[in-house]
């Protein structure tokens, strides 16, 4: 008896090993799965139970309770209740005195079964730990109700029942259980685990195959492209064909070979197993990129070969953004030298060795200042480019040309001796004179130089009795010549603007007139003179179509005219010996009740120089031909000025001008 039943159960488990052999693609989505796994566990079922230990006539054993309970453990209700209803029905159809207890041997171990699959079976699938207890007490629980099943037995037969049969049913049909389900639970799992794993190739195939960073395998023994993805191939601009079994080495930049090689090594040797770096590449087109790549390494320890997973970003834009920031942070934007901070730079790190004799030399822009204020910063800075271009072409082979201030340059010439390096000086500052602004003003520029031939000697304290010798040598640029660039400035205004010139000239003579009349000495007459014709030069950076409009002025066009006096006083505060006459020229349009501009002084808070240019420049405007009115006689005009005296103009200075200078009677007006 015991030997057919252990029969029994082995032929049970080796039936079972159909479930961990078949097949079967994705049971999941095929409607028909239950169906087909019931109707297996009804067959294999039947099967069992045509071999059974015979107790007597219609009392059979088998393991079909083993069969039921792991089918419903493992497939749930659907298959084992179509497995137990045709083991059911091939019972009925058996017969004999056993198949009430047979029958509720086939409904227990279903209920059993279907019962642990829904509270347990997701649970013990995904731990897979501390379960072989489980299942051995699965199998003694559902064979200890079998046990009581028996009762449904015939009296004759339930005392020989129980005495026979209770061991092999709580002792070998557990085992059988545990067994059983250790075969189709593993089944289970490796069916899972292939799952999990098609589904991660698949996810890393995804990834890899449509990322939109360039990634690839790279065999790290021979260097040779094993796979890359399309969005690598994009950066790159080759195909896939031209690619796969060559090396990086042939479309790497020649200059970054060498690290790859390296870091490959490391890899290799097991040194680090992950980088992130910069390198360039060369496209299909010639071109040159930038890229950032993150590498680890790729293998499993039984693999002969070793590969590299590399995920690639173009970093192109990153580092032209990175390298116009950094040309921004060392080069002066207007002449493209280099700035102030670089030139510090380069004098702290700059070794005297093999850089000897070493020139240093600054240089400084004369008129700047008169220029910008004359004709505005736009025709400075056309000069201070010119003079940039200018260095460059004199000394192409130096690259330490700096500009350090709004008009100064340095020069850091290796090699040039004092000999050597002042006719080319020379030719620079006989050059820079030969440079026109409004074909009137000339600028000019002045060097000072210092030449190191010790290599001990600090190069601070050179560059010290470079600036030094500049500006004892800008001493030569004297007043006389700044003067010199103010006539041209006037002179370029009244070629502009014949109106302007015979009007300052006229204002000129007036105001020396009335200068006298007051009583001002030699000196003071000649200086109110000089004022009188430069008292418009702010003209000059007024546009040529307000200048000359027929007509009246607009707001805008006003507000820009008002801009002269302020303009002429920057021009002339400029130049040393005119500094003095430029409050004059700034002040001659305020008015003597404080409604006049720029600043809105008034009374003898005005210079006295002014008030006087005032009245001369009111008295020849009103009597001089305009495109917009006609002139006035000196009569009218003279009552215009007493009619505004005390207003616009200072009263004593008025009666003075009108008595004195134009010989009329002040009263009789």
């Amino acid at each position: 008896m015991m030997v057919n039943v252990l029969f029994n159960i082995a032929m049970l488990l080796t039936l079972s090993v159909f479930f961990a052999t078949y097949p079967y693609k994705d049971p999941r989505k095929i409607f028909s799965y239950h169906i087909l796994i019931g109707a297996i566990i009804g067959v294999v079922g039947i099967l069992v139970m045509l071999n059974p230990f015979i107790l007597e006539e219609g009392v059979v054993f088998d393991s079909r309770s083993i069969l039921i309970v792991v089918s419903g453990m493992v497939f749930g209700l659907t298959p084992t209740l179509i497995g137990s209803g045709m083991m059911a029905v091939f019972r009925v159809l058996s017969g004999g005195s056993g198949v009430y207890a047979g029958l509720a041997t086939i409904i227990t171990s279903t209920i059993v079964g279907v019962l642990w699959h829904h509270f347990r079976y997701a649970l013990v699938i995904e731990k897979r730990s501390h379960i072989n207890i489980e299942f051995y007490l699965v199998g003694v629980l559902d064979h200890l109700i079998m046990l009581l099943c028996m009762f449904l037995m015939p009296l004759s037969v339930r005392v020989q029942v129980f005495s026979e049969m209770t061991l092999p049913i709580l002792v070998f049909y557990p085992i059988g259980t545990y067994l059983l389900c250790l075969l189709l639970f593993n089944q289970a799992y490796r069916l899972i685990d292939i799952s999990a794993l098609k589904k991660s190739e698949q996810q890393f195939k995804t990834i890899f195959e449509k990322a939109p960073i360039g990634m690839s395998l790279t065999n790290l023994r021979t260097g040779k492209i094993q796979r890359i993805n399309q969005s690598y191939l994009d950066i790159l601009g080759y195909t896939r064909e031209e690619m796969l079994g060559h090396t990086w080495a042939e479309f790497s930049h020649p200059e970054d070979v060498q690290m790859s090689n390296q870091i490959t090594q490391k890899m290799l040797s097991g040194e680090e197993d992950s980088f992130a770096f910069d390198k360039r590449f060369l496209k299909k087109d010639g071109a040159t990129i930038w890229a950032n790549l993150s590498l680890c390494v790729f293998a499993e320890e039984d693999l002969v070969d070793v590969s590299s997973l590399c995920m690639t970003v173009d970093i192109t834009k990153r580092k032209l953004a990175e390298k116009r920031i950094l040309y921004a942070s060392t080069h002066d934007a207007l002449t493209d030298l280099y700035d102030r901070m670089e030139f510090e730079q380069v004098i702290s790190n700059m070794s005297l060795e093999g850089n000897l004799p070493l020139s240093v030399a600054f240089a400084d822009m004369n008129r700047l200042r008169i220029i910008n204020e004359a004709f505005g910063r736009e025709q400075g800075n056309r000069i201070l480019k010119q003079v940039a271009t200018l260095l460059r072409e004199t000394f192409p082979d130096c690259p330490n040309l700096f500009r350090v201030g709004g008009d100064e340059f340095a020069l850091l010439l290796s090699g040039y001796s004092a000999k050597e390096c002042e006719p080319y000086l020379e030719d620079v500052a006989e050059k820079v004179s030969t440079f026109r602004v409004m074909d009137a003003v000339a600028p000019s520029i002045s060097f000072g130089l210092y030449v190191v031939e010790d290599a001990s000697f600090d190069l601070n304290e050179a560059v010290k009795l470079a600036e030094k010798h500049l500006a004892t040598q800008k001493l030569l640029d004297s007043p006389q010549m700044q003067g010199k660039a103010v006539y041209a400035i006037i002179n370029t205004l009244h070629e502009k603007n014949k109106r302007e010139e015979a009007h300052s000239r006229r204002v000129s003579e007036l105001s020396e007139q009335l200068g006298r009349s007051f009583g001002l000495s030699e000196r003071s007459c000649n200086e109110l003179r000089l004022v009188g014709l430069l008292h418009d030069i702010g003209k000059i950076a007024i546009a040529e179509n307000i200048l000359n409009k027929d007509g009246k002025l607009s707001p805008l066009e006003w507000e820009e005219m008002q801009r002269h006096a302020e303009i002429g006083f920057r021009i002339l505060s400029s130049v040393e010996d005119m500094q003095a006459l430029a409050p004059y020229v700034l002040a001659h349009h305020e008015h003597f009740d404080g409604t006049g501009y720029p600043k809105a002084i008034r009374g003898e808070s005005i210079p006295l120089q002014s008030r006087m240019i005032a009245i001369a420049d009111a008295f020849d405007a009103m009597t001089s031909e305009r495109t917009y009115r006609k002139a006035v006689s000196a009569g009218d005009a003279a009552k215009e000025i007493k009619k505004c005296a005390g207003t616009q103009f200072d009263p004593l200075l008025a009666k003075l001008f009108i008595e004195q200078v134009l010989a009329l009677s002040y009263d009789q007006l």
